[in-house]
C-alpha cells in the first residue's frame, strides 16, 4: 500500500512540473506596410528554407514552399543580405510569391506579390513600441510575441 501511495505520489508530482513549467514563447519579427491595415508576424530561418509567416490578427500560418535564395555583398567582412524567395501555397496552387530580405538573423522586408492581380505589397516598417505592447497582449494567448 506504501508502495502504490509512493507510486501516486511520484506520478502526481511530475504531472504538477508539468503544468507549472513556463509555457514557449516564439519570438517574431512584425512587420507593417503603409498600403494595409494588417500586418506579418516573421520568425527567423532557421535555415536557409524555412520561414514561418502569418499575418496579425488572423495568425494562421501561411503555407510557403522555398524557390530560392539570393545572396547580396553589402560591405566588405559584413553578413551578406539574404533575398529568399518563396512561393504561397493554396490548395495546391501557387497564388503568390514572397520574397523575404534579411541580413544576419534580422529581417527587413517582406515583399509580397499576388499572382493574379499582380499587385504588390512591402511590410518593412517596424511596429512602434506602444503599437508592439499592445499586439504582444493578443500575441501572448498563443505563445507568440513581436520583438
Amino acid at each position: 500500500m506504501k508502495i502504490q501511495h509512493l507510486i501516486y505520489g511520484i506520478i502526481l508530482s511530475s504531472f504538477a512540473s508539468i503544468a507549472i513549467a513556463a509555457p514557449t514563447i516564439e519570438y517574431m519579427e512584425c512587420l507593417s506596410s503603409d498600403q494595409q491595415h494588417h500586418f506579418v508576424l516573421v520568425a527567423p530561418a532557421q535555415n536557409a528554407q524555412t520561414i514561418k509567416l502569418m499575418y496579425f490578427p488572423y495568425l494562421k500560418p501561411i503555407s510557403l514552399h522555398y524557390i530560392k535564395t539570393e545572396n547580396i555583398e553589402m560591405a566588405e567582412d559584413r553578413p551578406y543580405e539574404q533575398h529568399l524567395f518563396f512561393n504561397e501555397r493554396n490548395f495546391q496552387r501557387n497564388t503568390g510569391q514572397y520574397e523575404i530580405i534579411l541580413q544576419g538573423a534580422r529581417i527587413y522586408a517582406v515583399i509580397y506579390s499576388a499572382k493574379q492581380s499582380g499587385a504588390i505589397t512591402t511590410y518593412q516598417n517596424y511596429l512602434a513600441d506602444e503599437q508592439k505592447q499592445k499586439v504582444n497582449q493578443t500575441l501572448i494567448a498563443h505563445k507568440l510575441q513581436c520583438i
